[in-house]
C-alpha cells in the first residue's frame, strides 16, 4: 500500500536547513572553547604537606652518687672562744615602771559554816503493835485487887525490839517483873534515827495496873 502524502512518514522527514544550523552552533561553541585565552582558566594546585616523628622528651639524667668509700671530713674543735669578752658592769639596771601598780584588793575572808547539829528522832512505839504494850495482870496481885504503877528504862535496837529493861520504880516487883517479861517477848517500836540512819537508844515507859471493875 503506498505511502500517502501527509501521513506519518510525510510528517517526519529530516529538514537540511534546520540540522545546518545546529551543526554551525556546535562549531562555533567548540571554536571559543579552542581559541580562548590560557588565563580564563586557573590551575589549583595542593602543596604536599611535610610530616616528621617528634621524638620523646628524655628523662633528667640521675643525680651522681658520691662512692660508698669517700671519707667524710669531720672538724674537731678543741675549744669555743667568745668573739666578744662579756662585761657584766655595763649591763644597765632596767628602769622602774613609772608608777606603782595599784595594790589588789584584799580576800574576802572565808568564815566556815558553824557545826550543824545532826537531826535526831525519838525512838516510838510501833502503832501496829500498840495492844502489846500492856503487859497481863499478875494473878496474885489480881485475887489481892492490888493496883499498881511501873517505870522502866528499855534499850531499843536499830530493829525495833527491845535489847534490855532497867527498873526505875515499881509498886510491887510482881509488875515489873511482868513488864519485863512483856517487854522483851512482844514490845515493837520504831528505832530513833539520826540524820536519817537508825540507831540505838533508850526510852523510859511507864506502865499502870488497874483493875476492871
Amino acid at each position: 500500500m503506498p505511502v500517502q502524502q501527509g501521513g506519518f512518514a510525510g510528517s517526519h522527514r529530516p529538514n537540511p536547513l534546520g540540522m545546518g544550523a545546529v551543526f554551525a552552533l556546535h562549531v562555533g561553541v567548540l571554536g571559543a572553547i579552542i581559541l580562548a585565552p590560557p588565563d580564563t582558566f586557573e590551575r589549583i594546585t595542593f602543596n604536599p604537606i611535610d610530616t616528621y616523628n617528634v621524638p620523646d622528651t628524655p628523662p633528667p639524667p640521675p643525680e651522681p652518687q658520691p662512692p660508698a668509700d669517700t671519707p667524710i671530713n669531720v672538724v674537731k674543735v678543741d675549744r669555743i672562744v667568745p668573739t666578744t669578752p662579756t662585761n657584766y658592769t655595763d649591763i644597765k639596771p632596767i628602769d622602774p615602771l613609772p608608777f606603782d601598780p595599784p595594790p589588789l584588793p584584799p580576800r574576802p575572808e572565808i568564815v566556815p559554816d558553824p557545826p550543824r547539829e545532826p537531826v535526831l528522832v525519838e525512838a516510838a512505839p510501833d502503832p501496829r503493835f500498840a495492844g502489846a504494850l500492856q503487859p497481863p495482870y499478875p494473878s496474885a496481885m489480881a485475887r489481892a485487887e492490888i493496883e499498881g504503877k511501873v517505870v522502866v528504862r528499855v534499850l531499843i535496837g536499830v530493829d525495833g525490839r527491845v535489847k534490855a529493861v532497867q527498873p526505875v520504880s515499881a509498886t510491887d516487883p510482881a509488875f515489873h517483873e511482868a513488864t519485863a517479861a512483856q517487854a522483851l517477848k512482844r514490845w515493837r517500836f520504831r528505832p530513833a534515827t539520826k540524820d536519817g540512819l537508825a540507831i540505838e537508844s533508850w526510852r523510859t515507859m511507864t506502865v499502870r495496873f488497874q483493875l476492871q471493875l
